[in-house]
């Protein structure tokens, strides 16, 4: 294992070191009073100390906060873990979180507090690969200790981590859960962080004292090792790793989890064969490209062996979702929701990510359930106002964002809206105690209607449940996820009244930002992490279509993701239609006078005919593959374009990122 610092940390902080001290074969379950105890002499030596000088001016303090600040960081609103550690001993909270959670973290607090430099403590047998400090890239995980939110570092702030995770946050401000020290962690890293005034001498001699105390109370053999500007990288034995990865492992570091009601307890039981469930209100007859994250997970955690009900919200959609709405959503009518219903029976069964055939289930996977809420929403109304309304405050409804906003706007809100919480409460009631379904997911706009269903079985059954949510993508323009630039929704119908055609969706894809492409591979392709970076490390086109061909595989069958990929190499040449680009037909007296160039590109959906001139003089157009002169404004399209493909006359137009289109000859 390899440990080093960026050369972004050296060149920044030159006098920084940090020491890196290996424990193997510790005991971390040994009686801790007498650590306690001098943990606790060394709070009272640093309140004595900090009552002549605060943070800001005792030095060693000082240096974090400054060092802090010139990393833009607010060294008050997220302060270095020493300075915090400070306060709390100043302030007599130095209690038995701190000084109790076991010997090795008490040894870290205590060498913390006697020299005043941040000492963290991390599990080497849940260490993946190599470690550094090192700049965020943006796409890494992050959890904090005693936190259920998934996080991802803002690129370019300064974290510990190692191949897949982040594990400290800010340099040395927020440790992670990952590689958190437990009881029965037997080999531990050990790192102290020095900076000026703290001399190397100082630094060297913190180290060996560190090393004695962890030999004293643990136990195991240490070695201390150190990087700094003079040699930033140090080798240390790989230790054995011992962590264990669960389907929510692989569901949290792909990005698909964003919160949970219980971090710890919701791992543990998809450790183990339960029910789960999220709904789909059919309010469309398709399911859209947001949609299909859920799914993703749906497949996951069948494949794990859960069982999966896929509910569809006849009942609730009657009534319609207030989430994130300025004004009430206009009503459907019941014969239009009971066919989106079986349109998107039909779609999620076509599509193979869930499994609801017994007949094509494999052995150890639960057939998944698909069941409509209509079933049990038909409950008689004095029944349902006495056993589940009475459980919910309406004082608490609408001090929620969406309800207080309408309010303060004097916007109308009925009861009906109200009553959408409750239902999808029942919801949860209703298969719990029907399927003992313990886990509700859902997107995170749901996450306080999730949790009113936590709350609801608890105050029935004083049993726990928990909630698991999903992020919710927005584009670089803050919209969510699954537009076009024009507005227009990526549905994953490719036929009927709400469809994307299959050239499109691919196309959608193939448009996707450089900044990302990793989030979508990851979350939109079931290929390993370990591929995405070596697809990511190529040309950005490349990877771009590699994304478009998987992820309309697996919504549109292999067929046709073959089929795309194989014509936009070609039409992109010029050397072969497209099959499924729009088409701009020409007649034989309109190719004589010229087809201008800006008609034929609004013709084919670009937009306006203004974007189209600023495409041409950007030099954004290619006519069968040769592009178009930024000063060709007036370009026509005449006899000499069109090329011959099989008997057809045409010519290829790509404008912009991947999208194409063909100019026909037709006869008049």
């Amino acid at each position: 294992m390899r440990i080093r610092l960026a050369p972004e940390v050296v060149s920044k902080h030159p006098g920084y070191r940090r020491y890196c001290l290996v424990a193997r074969g510790i005991d971390n379950r040994r009686e801790t009073a007498a650590l306690a105890r001098e943990l606790q002499d060394a709070a009272a030596r640093i309140r004595s100390e900090l009552e002549l000088a605060g943070d800001a001016e005792h030095p060693r303090l000082a240096s974090w906060r400054r060092a802090f600040e010139d990393q833009g960081l607010d060294a008050d609103a997220t302060p270095p873990s020493i300075c915090r550690l400070a306060r709390l001993a100043r302030g007599g909270g130095l209690g038995e979180p701190v000084a109790f959670h076991s010997p090795i973290v008490a040894i870290a607090n205590l060498v913390s507090l006697r020299h005043l430099v941040p000492c963290g403590a991390d599990d080497l047998g849940l260490v993946r690969g190599d470690l550094a400090l090192r700049p965020a890239g943006g796409h890494e995980l992050f959890v904090a200790l005693d936190s259920n939110l998934a996080e991802r570092p803002e690129p370019g702030e300064w974290i510990l981590a190692d191949e897949r995770r982040a594990l400290c946050r800010r340099w040395v401000s927020q440790q992670g859960v990952h590689t958190s020290v437990a009881a029965e962690s037997a080999d531990v890293l050990l790192s102290i962080d020095v900076l000026p005034p703290v001399t190397r001498a100082d630094g060297d001699r913190i180290a060996s004292e560190a090393a004695g105390l962890v030999e004293r109370f643990c136990g195991g053999e240490v070695t201390i090792h150190q990087v700094g500007a003079d040699s930033p990288e140090t080798d240390v034995e790989t230790p054995r790793f011992r962590g264990t990865e669960s389907v929510y492992d692989v569901l949290e570091e792909r990005g698909y989890i964003q919160q949970t009601s219980s971090r710890e307890a919701v791992r543990d039981l998809l450790a183990r064969k339960i029910t789960i469930y999220q709904g789909f209100d059919p309010t469309q007859p398709s399911l859209h490209v947001a949609h299909l994250m859920s799914l993703m997970v749906f497949h996951y955690l069948q494949q794990a062996g859960h069982r999966m009900i896929f509910i569809l919200g006849g009942g609730t959609a009657r009534v319609g979702d207030p989430s994130g709405r300025a004004e009430g959503r206009p009503l459907i009518d019941l014969e239009t929701l009971a066919a989106n219903g079986k349109a998107i029976q039909a779609q999620v069964q076509e599509m193979g990510l869930v499994d609801f055939d017994p007949a094509s289930t494999p052995p150890g996977t639960a057939v998944a359930s698909m069941i409509d809420n209509l079933e049990w929403l038909r409950t008689d109304l004095l029944d349902f106002a006495r056993e589940i309304t009475r459980h919910f405050s309406v004082n608490e409804m609408v001090k929620r964002d969406d309800f207080r906003n309408r309010l303060a706007a004097n916007e109308p809100l009925s009861l009906l809206e109200l009553l959408y919480t409750t239902l999808q409460g029942y919801d949860f009631l209703h298969l719990f105690e029907t399927y003992d379904c313990l886990l509700q997911m859902g997107g995170n706009d749901q996450w306080i209607n999730i949790l009113d269903g936590t709350d609801l079985i608890r105050r029935k059954h004083g049993k726990t449940a928990h909630a698991m949510t999903f992020p919710l993508l927005m584009d670089r323009a803050g919209q969510k996820m699954g537009k076009t630039a024009k507005g227009e929704t990526i549905w994953l119908a490719a036929e009927g009244d709400k469809q994307t055609s299959v050239f499109d969706f691919y196309q959608y894809w193939v448009n996707c930002p450089d900044e990302d492409l990793r989030r979508n591979f990851r979350l939109f392709t079931f290929l390993p992490l370990a591929e995405i970076e070596e697809i990511l490390a190529g040309h950005p086109r490349a990877a771009q279509h590699r994304l478009a061909a998987e992820v309309t595989k697996i919504v549109h069958g292999e067929e046709a993701a073959r089929r795309l990929r194989e014509d936009a190499g070609r039409a992109f040449q010029g050397t072969r239609l497209p099959r499924e680009a729009p088409v701009v037909e020409v007649t034989d007296p309109e190719l004589a006078a010229g087809l201008p160039l800006i008609d034929a590109l609004v013709q084919a959906g670009i937009g306006s005919r203004s974007e189209a001139r600023r495409r041409i003089q950007q030099g954004g157009v290619r006519i069968n593959g040769e592009r178009v002169g930024g000063e060709e404004i007036d370009r026509r399209i005449g006899p000499d374009d069109l090329n011959d493909f099989d008997g057809r006359q045409a010519a290829v137009l790509r404008f912009g990122k991947g999208r194409l289109a063909t100019v026909l000859r037709v006869a008049e």
